[in-house]
């Protein structure tokens, strides 16, 4: 009995090493390549470094999304894990954990129609991004961004091909840096950013957005039509935004106290519109 249960053991973990170094990385890191960039015409996924991982699962060394041919986003040290029950119905569900721009990622996957008509739905969190490091930001022309992210990502593309979805974005410690100066301005920091996105095909809407810091206090909403290239997408946002004392001490050469006043609203804002591109954003004082 002893000797069989040893001859068993002695198989499985051959069997299992055989598995691991053997593994056709390459013939299966292109099918599922493949099958995941047939699930939305606009976004492309790259997998690299795929692995089998043990007691049931897959890793990755990264996991690379492209929009348009533009990477905005990277996941790096990816761990994939199938739920055991999914395996045996339509639906097959995973969780998927990885680190991005010095933060943790946590998503569960629930992929249906695989074979024929590919359709995802993600639920995805994320913490202590930096999003100065996120692909997406760093090709903008006006400004350079910094900050410590945190929040929830929902996406389905089960009702339509390009898919919906919604975002809720934390960002704390944040700074913005504009190139050149905005109205004299070179940066502005930032205590909380509070912002709700909405995606619907290929719109893009900011639902809310909130802004606290010693030189401004704001608010804004809009959209944003993504376009290819992405840098030619029109922008239509507007907002309020209230300068505290310091900040109204920078702008007196441009603007006198008297005329941000005549300028303020009920709410005591100054009113704002940002219209143009993303490669050539017009911001002007309403």
């Amino acid at each position: 009995m002893k000797k069989r249960l040893a001859y068993t053991g002695y198989i499985i973990g051959v069997t299992v090493l055989c598995l691991y170094f053997l593994f056709p990385s390459n013939a299966v890191t292109s099918y599922i390549n493949y099958r995941v960039n047939s699930m939305s015409p606009d976004v492309k996924f790259t997998v690299q470094g795929l692995k089998p991982g043990f007691p049931l699962g897959l890793s990755l060394d990264a996991l690379e999304v492209f929009r348009q041919d533009k990477k905005i986003a990277v996941l790096d040290h990816v761990k994939v894990t199938p739920s055991l029950l999914s395996l045996f119905t339509a639906d097959k569900t995973m969780q998927v954990t990885g680190n991005s721009c010095d933060g943790t990622v946590a998503a569960k996957v629930i992929l249906s129609e695989i074979i024929s008509s590919p359709k995802i739905d993600l639920n995805a969190s994320f913490e202590d991004v930096q999003i100065s490091k996120i692909p997406a930001l760093k090709d903008l022309k006006l400004c350079q961004v910094s900050g410590i992210a945190s929040g929830t990502v929902l996406f389905s593309n089960k009702e339509t091909g390009s898919g919906r979805g919604n975002a809720q974005i934390k960002i704390a410690e944040s700074s913005i840096q504009f190139t050149p100066a905005l109205f004299g301005i070179g940066q502005v920091t930032f205590k909380n950013v509070d912002a709700d996105f909405e995606l619907a095909g290929q719109q893009l809407m900011l639902k809310r957005l909130d802004v606290d810091s010693r030189e401004v206090s704001g608010t804004a909403s809009g959209s944003v039509i993504i376009n290819t290239p992405i840098e030619k997408s029109p922008i239509n946002i507007i907002g309020e935004v209230t300068p505290h004392p310091g900040i109204i001490k920078q702008l007196g050469a441009q603007f006198p106290v008297d005329l941000i006043s005549g300028m303020k609203t009920k709410t005591g804002g100054i009113p704002f519109r940002i219209s143009g591109s993303v490669e050539q954003p017009n911001f002007s004082l309403k």
